[in-house]
């Protein structure tokens, strides 16, 4: 009575055996592959019989391009802090109010639509946050004056969301960055 199931019951193992292969496999190729064996580390380049490693293209080069493109984010503007401080201009160029706040520093406060302020004495670093009320996007610039020590940061609008920010760093050594 039992005999008919032997070959189905047989045909269930194997298939769960292989699914649970076919898992462990992919799990595998998703995690990056097996863990490191010991031994020579991959990242170390291949040497040559004389001894001196071969040098391969790093795949990050661009076709026509001396050097590979930049890891980190390179700044978007310079500022030389003067004693550890800066002044940041904040010049409102939309016609909408703009949020903003010096975290740590300042309130949250409104820039005016078409207007300017001048923030003195700011210790860096910093973190300047910004937004417009009405969810518009903002296109922010940057930028070292003819005044040592003072950064002028201009918001203009844009319908680029990839140009679109919604907080400034400046750095002790003076790099912004936008993020």
């Amino acid at each position: 009575m039992f005999r008919h199931n032997l070959p189905f019951k047989k045909i269930s193992l194997l298939a769960a055996t292989c699914g649970g292969l076919l898992v462990s496999l992919a799990t595998l190729g998703q995690a990056g592959g097996p863990p490191p064996q010991p031994g020579k580390p991959v990242s170390q380049p291949a040497a040559t019989p004389a001894g001196k490693p071969v040098s391969e293209p790093s795949p990050a080069m661009t076709p026509g391009s001396d050097a590979p493109p930049a890891r980190f984010p390179m700044p978007s503007g310079r500022v030389t802090p003067m004693e550890g401080m800066v002044v940041i201009k904040l010049v409102n160029t939309t016609n909408a109010v703009i949020n903003y706040q010096v975290i740590g520093v300042t309130p949250p406060r409104t820039l005016g639509e078409q207007s300017e302020i001048l923030l003195k004495n700011i210790k860096v670093p910093i973190t300047l946050t910004y937004q417009r009320p009405d969810g518009g996007l903002l296109l922010v610039r940057p930028q070292a004056t003819a005044t040592p020590g003072m950064l002028q940061v201009s918001f203009g609008a844009t319908t680029d969301l990839g140009a679109d920010t919604k907080s400034m760093e400046v750095q002790e050594d003076g790099r912004v960055f936008l993020n």
